[in-house]
């Protein structure tokens, strides 16, 4: 974090509130899915993942609109992202959101789906509760450890791992690009964060 406010003399832009506040919530989050994990706690992690999608498409948002600072200024005057609009006049909805970044995160829409079956009680909670056996019908609170396949679990561990390294690679474009005149960007590093097909 530090490296980012030290980059042309230590001068705060808006965009770096904006950075900052990114850099915090995703390692808040990172460090809860991992106690999540730990803990078996897939009604909690699945979400969890879910807001850092929704992060990292805030962050591939205003890296790729023409002056951040506008963003940052609607968002201190209480502005919603859901309130503001893109270029074509379209409001900021998630949907929007990730249909502005699939793109550059081809990955991330069935992920973002999958996950947002995990944020209202549904389906997903209803499976993950009642493990049906032949005609055995049983189920356990905190859910069982057994209950939910290693498979899954590493397949929401390598979600989130990717989420965060895109979105630092945001972090690292904006930090490229700080205080410099628009369209220049210092020689490192890479100007794009590169997209993953996971």
């Amino acid at each position: 974090m530090r490296r980012v406010l030290e980059v042309d003399g230590g001068k705060i832009y808006l965009p770096d509130l904006l950075v900052m506040s990114m850099m915090q919530r995703s390692y808040g989050l990172v460090e809860a899915v991992v106690d999540c994990v730990d803990g078996y706690n897939l009604a909690a992690a699945a979400p969890l993942l879910r807001m850092q999608l929704d992060t990292l498409v805030r962050a591939c948002y205003v890296a790729h609109v023409p002056v951040a600072d506008d963003v940052v200024t609607a968002m201190l005057k209480g502005t919603e992202f859901r309130r503001m609009k893109d270029a074509d006049g379209k409001p900021l909805t998630d949907a929007r959101l990730i249909e502005l970044a699939a793109p550059h995160h081809p990955w991330l829409p069935p992920v973002y789906k999958e996950t947002s079956g995990w944020v209202h009680l549904s389906l997903n909670h209803l499976r993950a509760a009642w493990q049906i056996t032949g005609d055995q019908i049983s189920s356990g609170v905190p859910l069982w450890p057994d209950v939910i396949p290693g498979k899954l679990w590493l397949e929401l561990l390598e979600a989130m791992t990717t989420a965060t390294e895109q979105l630092f690679g945001y972090v690292e474009m904006w930090e490229s690009r700080k205080g410099l005149p628009l369209g220049q960007a210092r020689g490192w590093p890479d100007a794009e964060p590169e997209p993953s097909a996971r």
